[in-house]
C-alpha cells in the first residue's frame, strides 16, 4: 500500500548500500572537520551550535545520496485481486420515491452501465478506475445470489432481497480466493436484516472490507402505508380464540384514521381496528392488536389488510404492502376428557352443558352412583350375585352389572361399549391414547389403586396430559389425598388443617396473575371484566388450602365474610405436563342465579377445559421450521410419532401431502432420523407459492393409520419486499463499520478507485520510489547551507 506518515521510516531502503562505509567515512570526516571549525568560531554559544547543526544536516543529506535511499510501496498487484461489486435486482427498486426524479432501480441500471448505448458493454469510468487494478466479479441479488456477466442483465423483478444472505454466500464463494473488497449496491431495505446481527458478530477474521453505496434519495413528502410483522396466535379467551399482532408502518402524513380489517377464507370481513396515525416528520411503527373468534377448527388462511377510511384518500407510494396473508392453526378436535366422580352432582350437569356447545371437546363421564358395599343373600334373589340396582339393564353384556362388593359406576359418552367397562383404566396404552385431561371431582383416594395412581402421575409428567381435580367432601384433605402419588402432583399442599368455622360468602375474584391469563376472563376490557366478577354470586363450599407448592400460580382466590382469603383456582407445569386445584365446590350456584349467569359459568368451564387440552401432545405431532435463507423458501417439517403408550415408535410410515392455495398438489414422504426415535422430517421448497398446507398421515407397520396432523405456512414476497421503502442507510452504516469498509453515497462514488487502492489487498507487490534524486533532497541540503550562511551574515561573519 502506498507509504504514508507513520510507516514511512520503515519504508526507506538503500539501493547502493555498497558505498555505505564511503558515505559514513564522508560523514565522520565532515563533522570532525565542522567540530574543529566551529570551535574557534566567532559566534555566539547558541547561534554556533545552530550553525553547526545546519551545515552537518546538510553534509548528512549528501552523504546519505550516495547510498541512493528509496521508498518501498506496497500496492495491490495489478488483476490479481477480486472486488465483488453486488447490485440488488429487487422489485422494491422500482418505485419513485418522488414524482420529479427517476425510480431507484433506474437510477442504479444508469449508474453500473455504460455512459455509451451503442457499447453497453463498456465499463463506466469510475468502474474502469477499479478495473485497472482488480479484477471485477459482478453479482446480482434479490431472492439468491448469481453472477452476471455485466450489469445489463438487471431487471428489477426479484421478490426478495436477501443482502445478507447474499454476503454470506460471497464469504463463502471467495473464502479460498484473493478478495480485496465487496461493494454493494442498494438501497438497504433487506428482507433478511434480522440475521444481519448474527451475520456480523460471527467476526470472520479475514472478512474483507464492504462498501455499502447507497441507492435513492430520501423524499419527505412520500406517503406510504405497510403492514409489518404479522403473527397470529390462538388462546382459549372464548371471545377472542384468535389474536393478531401486527405493526402497522406509516411514512409521511395521513390526517384521517385507517382501519386494519381481517377476511376469512369465505370473504366475509370478521375483524376490525381503527388506527390513528399521529403526525411526524419521520417515519412511524405503531403496534396493533386484534382478537376475534369467528375461525372454524383447523387451518385457515386469513387475509389481513390496511385501508384509509378518508373521502379522498391520501396518494401512497405503493398499495402492494397493504395486505399480507397469515395462517391459524386452532387443531382438529374433539380433544378427550376423562371426568371421574365420587357421586353425581350439580357440578357435573353445568359442566357437561357447557361442554356440548364445544364441538373441539369431547367429555366422557364416569361416575360412580353407589360406593361398595358387603354383599348378603337374602338382598337379592335367591342365588343373585349382581347389584339388583342393575337388575333389567344390559343383560346381553356379560359382567356388565356390579357385583355387591364392587362400587356402582356409570359410563356416559364412551366411544364404544367396551371402554371404561372395568371402571378407570389400568394400563397407559388405555389411558394415554384415549383422553388429554382427566377431572376429579369430589372422589377420595381410595377410589384409585395405587397403580392407577402411579399410572395418573405418568399420565401428567411423562405423557403431558392434565390433571384437575375439583373441590367436594371427598377431594382434597377429605378425600384422604395427602401423600399419595395423585396428591404430590397437584399444586396444593395436603396437610391437614386446624378446625375453624367454614368459609361462608365467598367472593370471588382473580388475583394478579389471573388477569394475566387470557383463559380466566370472560372479557377483555378490564372494566367489563370487574363488573362481571362483582356480579358473581358466593360460594358456601370452599375446600381450605393453606399453601401452594413452589413454582405453583394462584389465578383466582376468595375472600369469606371474616376476611379470610383462600385460593380458587391454582395451577402449576409438572414433568411434561401440568395440573390445577379448583378447591370451590360449589361453582354450580354461579349458574343458578339466572340465565344469563349460567352462560358466564359455561363460559367459564369450556375455558378451563380448553386450558387442560391446549398443548397436550397427539400420537402424531407436527411442526414446522420456516427457513428464507437460501435461493428459495423452505419448510422444514418434523412429524413425532407415539404409541399407545406415549413412547416413541419407528415402525411407522409418514406420507405428506402438501396442498398449495391454488390447489395443486405435490406429495411427498417423511424419512425417520437416525438420532431421534420415533421422529420423521423432510424438506419442502416452493417457489412462486403464496402458502400452502402440509398435511401428514402416519401409518402403522400394518398399514393402519394411527393418526394425522398438518401445518401451513403463507409467504408473502410482495408485501415484505415491498414493507420499507426509500433509503435505509443504518444496516450499511454497521456492515461497513464492522468489516472497515465506508458508506458511500452515489454522488461519492468517485472516491472508490482511490479508496481501493489503498487497501491491504490479499495479493501486493513492492514498488520502489528513489528519493535521492528527488528535488526535495537536494533543496533541504541546499536550504541547511543557506540557513548557516544566512545565520554567519547576520552576526557580521563571512
Amino acid at each position: 500500500m502506498p507509504t504514508t506518515a507513520h510507516n514511512f521510516l520503515s519504508a526507506i531502503a538503500f539501493a547502493n548500500e555498497s558505498w555505505a562505509w564511503l558515505a559514513i567515512g564522508f560523514a565522520i570526516l565532515s563533522l570532525a572537520i565542522l567540530t574543529f571549525t566551529y570551535r574557534n568560531s566567532p559566534l555566539r554559544d547558541g547561534s554556533r551550535y545552530f550553525a553547526l547543526f545546519l551545515k552537518a544536516a546538510g553534509l548528512i543529506l549528501l552523504a546519505l545520496a550516495l547510498l541512493e535511499p528509496v521508498v518501498l510501496d506496497r500496492q495491490p498487484k495489478k488483476h490479481s485481486n477480486d472486488v465483488v461489486l453486488l447490485a440488488d435486482n429487487s422489485a422494491g427498486m422500482t418505485v419513485p420515491l418522488s414524482p420529479d426524479a427517476p425510480a431507484p432501480s433506474e437510477a442504479l441500471q444508469a449508474f453500473l452501465t455504460s455512459d455509451d448505448a451503442t457499447t453497453p458493454e463498456a465499463l463506466p469510468s469510475w468502474l474502469a478506475g477499479i478495473s485497472d487494478t482488480f479484477r471485477i466479479q459482478p453479482y446480482l441479488f434479490d431472492r439468491g445470489l448469481r453472477q452476471v456477466g455485466n450489469f445489463s442483465e438487471l431487471n428489477f423483478e426479484g421478490k426478495n432481497s436477501t443482502m445478507v444472505s447474499a454476503l454470506k454466500n460471497i464469504d463463502s464463494r471467495f473464502q479460498q480466493r484473493a478478495l480485496a473488497a465487496t461493494v454493494i449496491f442498494t438501497d438497504g431495505n433487506a428482507t433478511d436484516l434480522s440475521q444481519l446481527s448474527s451475520y456480523l458478530e460471527s467476526g470472520e477474521a479475514k472478512r474483507a472490507p464492504i462498501y455499502p453505496v447507497l441507492i435513492g434519495e430520501p423524499n419527505p413528502a412520500a406517503n406510504d402505508l405497510a403492514i409489518q410483522n404479522l403473527n397470529a396466535t390462538t388462546t382459549q379467551f372464548e371471545d377472542a380464540q384468535v389474536t393478531l399482532n401486527l405493526d402497522v408502518h406509516a411514512k409521511g402524513s395521513f390526517p384521517a384514521p385507517v382501519e386494519v380489517y381481517v377476511v376469512s377464507e369465505t370473504g366475509k370481513e370478521i375483524a376490525q381496528e381503527t388506527v390513528v396515525i399521529p403526525e411526524s416528520e419521520s417515519d412511524q411503527t405503531l403496534p396493533v392488536r386484534l382478537r376475534f373468534s369467528s375461525v372454524p377448527p383447523g387451518i385457515s388462511f386469513l387475509k389481513v389488510g390496511i385501508r384509509q377510511t378518508a373521502a379522498t384518500p391520501v396518494k401512497e407510494l405503493t398499495d402492494v404492502n397493504n395486505t399480507q396473508q397469515v395462517t391459524v392453526n386452532r387443531g382438529n378436535g374433539p380433544f378427550r376428557i376423562l371426568y371421574v366422580s365420587g357421586r353425581p352432582n350439580w357440578e357435573y350437569k353445568f359442566l357437561r352443558r357447557a361442554l356440548s356447545l364445544d364441538s373441539e371437546i369431547d367429555l366422557v363421564g364416569l361416575i360412580r352412583i353407589a360406593k361398595r358395599e358387603p354383599k348378603f343373600e337374602w338382598r337379592g334373589k335367591p342365588g343373585e350375585s349382581s347389584n339388583p340396582l342393575f337388575r333389567g339393564f344390559a343383560k346381553d353384556i356379560p359382567e356388565e352389572t356390579q357385583r355387591y362388593d364392587q362400587p356402582v359406576l356409570i359410563r356416559l359418552n364412551t366411544r364404544s361399549p367396551e371402554e371404561l367397562r372395568d371402571g378407570f383404566p389400568k394400563a397407559e396404552e388405555e389411558l394415554f391414547s384415549s383422553f388429554r385431561a382427566i377431572v376429579l371431582d369430589d372422589v377420595e383416594a381410595d377410589f384409585f389403586t395405587t397403580e392407577q395412581q402411579n399410572l395418573i402421575d405418568r399420565f401428567v409428567a411423562q405423557r403431558g396430559g392434565t390433571v384437575i381435580m375439583l373441590g367436594g367432601q371427598e377431594s382434597f384433605q377429605e378425600g384422604g389425598w395427602n401423600n399419595t402419588p395423585i396428591g404430590r402432583i397437584l399444586p396444593v399442599y395436603l396437610d391437614p388443617v386446624k378446625q375453624e368455622a367454614p368459609a361462608l360468602d365467598a367472593v370471588f375474584d382473580l388475583t394478579r396473575e389471573g388477569w394475566l391469563e387470557p383463559w380466566m376472563r370472560h372479557r377483555s376490557d378490564q372494566e367489563a371484566e370487574n363488573t362481571r366478577l362483582a356480579y358473581m354470586p358466593p360460594f358456601f363450599a370452599i375446600n381450605r388450602i393453606e399453601a401452594i407448592k413452589p413454582g405453583a400460580s394462584i389465578l383466582a382466590s376468595v375472600k369469606d365474610v371474616e376476611d379470610r382469603l383462600f385460593p380458587a383456582i391454582v395451577t402449576q407445569r409438572y414433568g411434561e405436563g401440568k395440573t390445577a386445584a379448583v378447591p370451590v365446590a360449589d361453582f354450580w350456584r354461579w349458574g343458578m342465579k339466572d340465565e344469563e349467569q349460567q352462560g358466564e359459568l359455561g363460559k367459564s368451564w369450556r375455558q378451563l377445559m380448553r386450558w387442560a387440552v391446549a398443548e397436550v401432545p397427539s400420537r402424531v405431532e407436527m411442526t414446522k421450521e420456516e427457513n428464507l435463507e437460501g435461493a428459495l423458501p423452505v419448510t422444514k417439517v418434523a412429524v413425532r410419532v407415539r404409541d399407545e403408550a406415549a413412547k416413541p415408535q419407528d415402525d411407522a410410515t409418514v406420507v405428506l401431502k402438501v396442498i398449495d392455495v391454488d390447489g395443486t398438489e405435490t406429495s411427498l414422504t417423511a424419512e425417520p432420523s437416525l438420532e431421534d426415535p420415533g421422529l420423521f422430517t423432510a424438506e419442502y421448497p416452493s417457489e412462486n407459492s403464496a402458502g400452502y398446507t402440509i398435511n401428514a398421515t402416519v401409518l402403522d407397520g400394518d398399514g393402519i393409520e394411527i393418526g394425522r396432523d398438518a401445518v401451513a405456512r403463507t409467504l408473502n414476497p410482495d408485501a415484505e419486499e415491498f414493507a420499507n421503502l426509500g433509503p435505509n442507510p443504518e444496516p450499511l452504516r454497521r456492515i461497513a463499520e464492522a468489516t472497515g469498509g465506508k458508506l458511500l453515497t452515489m454522488a461519492e462514488i468517485s472516491t472508490l478507485p482511490g479508496l481501493l487502492s489503498k487497501l491491504e489487498a490479499p495479493i501486493e507487490e513492492t514498488r520502489q520510489r528513489p528519493l535521492w534524486h528527488t528535488p526535495w533532497l537536494f533543496l533541504m541540503a541546499l536550504l541547511c547551507f543557506l540557513g548557516e550562511w544566512a545565520l554567519r551574515r547576520k552576526q557580521g561573519i563571512l
